[in-house]
């Protein structure tokens, strides 16, 4: 069958693409506005905070040691359930449909937080967690196996990083949203605690309910098990079935056994990242509670700030990944990245902090549509669904178990000082190494076992080996 040119597909002004990508803005936006405070309401919750936290407040460390375990437990929950779930839900909707699934997922994510705004305690916030990792295997493995479903295998880079732009815009303009909210409850509505971190959690809801009512409207289905009309009546949906059926990946022609190599490499590389992620999770909250600000409002705009330089790099890296190749690409951000974290711990004030967390989020920004987009590649459109969720699922596996490890090790380490010399070590550093070295790792993973996927990387390349023959 004749290959669709899909340079020439829509993508910018395609409605199905945009509604999916602002999808995942609104719920990043939702998740965005809440983030700078969460682990404040848990130590809020349970009596560790007795005023809501301003300019000049830091919680003290003994306190922030104490309920670290408690944070890394409630990251665990989400990931956990996430993890046994994320292959089930793109199984079904490979069958069944992505569309119904991810509208299911959506309203959940609705309902969700505003339970999280009712929590009396940390075992409730805990539990509503655990619920909300269900709803996010539901949306995040099948929203990305929708889009690529759409955009054809030739623009997957720019069409990941289109996604990651319009999604990371939520996360970027919501921490600093949530820190101006957060300060509006305190100091104007004059809220105490834990009243004051509840908000976020309501105007989350509201922002994300958008999102579910554009996927009812505009999204179409674009599962290989349901595109297909009844009665072979032609449809929008199953042209496009057709036209991506015609669409085969550079990888689908390579031998099974490189194949089967190259997913076992992507499988442990996902799993190493997940561990990496997890562990950074709770100890940049921590690290920053404890050590550099509980300006709740500043941190928000600094978070931000770095989100905005991220923003810059998504498309053109995924137009590069495109057309110059894949694999260096995802190799030099995550190298950038990883790099990044472990000099993280080493800042000892805002403007430092600030700047590393600039260059990590840019370097993430570098390596992420590249890194999906082999993905994609390597990956049969049949089974799109069920081996993203697979992809997924090892990855939160290692994203389940580091808040665990991240959040005791914090505990043990955030009080403890080495003397190497002339030169003292705070052990809060410790985890971020570990984090950072777990990272290093998957990129190596990367390097190694993964080879070139780009359509028009494989095809140069074989030209010139057709020619030196």
């Amino acid at each position: 069958m004749k290959e669709v040119d899909s340079q020439n597909s829509p993508l910018y002004t395609n409605a199905r693409v945009i509604v999916i990508c602002l999808d995942a803005m609104l719920i990043m936006l939702g998740f965005g506005i809440i983030a700078p405070s969460m682990a404040f309401y848990l130590i809020a919750l349970e009596g560790g905070l007795t005023q809501p936290p301003g300019p000049g407040y830091v919680v003290p460390g003994e306190v922030v040691a104490e309920f670290s375990v408690i944070l890394g437990v409630m990251m665990a929950a989400f990931m956990g359930t996430r993890t046994l779930l994320a292959r089930y839900w793109g199984g079904v909707s490979d069958t069944r449909g992505r569309r119904p699934v991810l509208i299911t997922g959506l309203f959940g994510y609705v309902l969700l937080l505003i339970l999280f705004g009712l929590a009396q305690d940390w075992v409730q916030l805990v539990l509503i967690r655990c619920l909300q990792g269900v709803v996010s295997a539901m949306v995040w493995p099948v929203a990305e196996a929708a889009l690529m479903d759409i955009v054809g295998h030739r623009r997957r880079g720019e069409g990941m990083g289109l996604y990651m732009l319009i999604s990371n815009v939520g996360f970027v303009v919501g921490p600093g949203l949530g820190g101006l909210l957060y300060n509006f409850c305190r100091d104007v509505l004059l809220l105490g605690v834990p009243d004051v971190f509840r908000v976020p959690y309501y105007i989350g809801a509201l922002i994300t309910l958008p999102a579910a009512l554009m996927t009812i409207v505009v999204v179409k289905e674009t599962s290989p098990g349901r595109s297909q009309t009844q009665a072979g009546a032609p449809s929008e949906a199953s042209a496009d079935a057709v036209r991506l059926s015609e669409s085969s990946s550079v990888i689908d022609k390579a031998p099974a056994p490189d194949v089967r190599r190259m997913m076992r490499a992507l499988y442990l590389m996902s799993a190493a990242n997940g561990l990496a992620m997890g562990l950074g999770q709770p100890l940049l909250q921590l690290f920053l509670m404890s050590r550099i600000s509980s300006d709740i409002g500043l941190i928000g705009l600094i978070v931000s700030g770095a989100g905005v330089t991220g923003l810059l790099f998504s498309i053109p890296a995924g137009r590069w990944s495109d057309r110059r190749g894949r694999k260096n690409l995802a190799v030099f951000g995550g190298l950038g990245a990883r790099s990044s974290l472990a000099v993280l711990p080493l800042t000892t004030d805002l403007a430092q902090t600030s700047c590393v967390w600039v260059v990590q989020s840019a370097m993430m920004s570098v390596s992420e549509p590249a890194l999906r987009a082999i993905q994609t590649d390597v990956v049969p459109w049949h089974l799109r669904g069920k081996l993203f969720g697979t992809l997924q699922a090892f990855f939160n596996a290692g994203a389940t178990v580091g808040p665990l490890l991240g959040g005791a090790l914090y505990s043990v380490f955030s009080l403890v000082v080495f003397a190497i010399g002339p030169f003292t070590l705070y052990g809060f550093v410790v985890p971020f190494w570990i984090a950072a070295i777990l990272g290093l790792i998957a990129v190596s993973v990367l390097w190694r076992f993964v080879q070139e996927t780009a359509p028009l990387a494989v095809v140069h390349e074989t030209s010139e080996d057709t020619d030196s023959v």
